[in-house]
């Protein structure tokens, strides 16, 4: 299983204003530092918390479906499946109906679960799925201790910036991050 991104969000679930009050800056000749900091610090937190806050698209490639025609969708929240392509023996492309699959969303993960009219053998040579993820469309759709989490971590690495090569980076995570990304976590055995 490969996931690969197709739109990234349209915004950052805090905005620059937020992060500046954070920081105590009230300058502008940083604000594209401050910007990518803040995009490096939600896309650290959503790989902590294994959640998307901002409503954005990603491809999940499976090499196969199962005999039991399910796919586990390996991000979360699943808002939608925008499409299903699979392909046969030949390498040939099919673009699945909205009847040929559902979403079954009382899952951990998440599944897709394909009608029998599809066959595992239809897809011998892989399944791409494309899906809406993400808690909501704006920064009020994400929890605050999430915002609290990536605030901390772009005034940390702001703050220490210069301390460390640019390759060693991120070269600290600051102590109370984990405590508040850790109830988002998928629990596994």
């Amino acid at each position: 299983m490969t996931v690969a991104l197709i739109s990234a969000p349209q915004l950052e679930p805090i905005n620059l204003a937020e992060a500046k009050a954070h920081l105590r800056i009230d300058h502008s000749h940083e604000d594209p530092l401050i910007s990518s900091t803040m995009t490096a610090a939600r896309y650290y937190a959503e790989t902590a918390s294994g959640q998307k806050f901002i409503t954005q698209s990603w491809r999940q490639y499976e090499t196969c479906m199962a005999d039991n025609r399910r796919i586990a969708l390996r991000l979360r929240p699943v808002q939608s499946i925008s499409a299903v392509t699979i392909y046969d023996q030949e390498g040939n492309p099919s673009i699945l109906s909205s009847n040929d699959f559902e979403l079954v969303r009382g899952s951990e993960p998440a599944l897709l679960q394909f009608s029998s009219s599809i066959s595992t053998a239809q897809a011998a040579n892989g399944v791409e799925i494309d899906m809406v993820v993400g808690m909501g469309d704006f920064g009020i759709d994400v929890p605050d201790t999430i915002k609290r989490a990536i605030l901390m971590l772009t005034a940390h690495w702001y703050e220490f910036r210069g301390a460390v090569d640019p390759r060693d980076q991120p070269v600290s995570i600051p102590s109370g991050f984990d405590a508040l990304v850790s109830p988002f976590r998928e629990m596994r055995l």
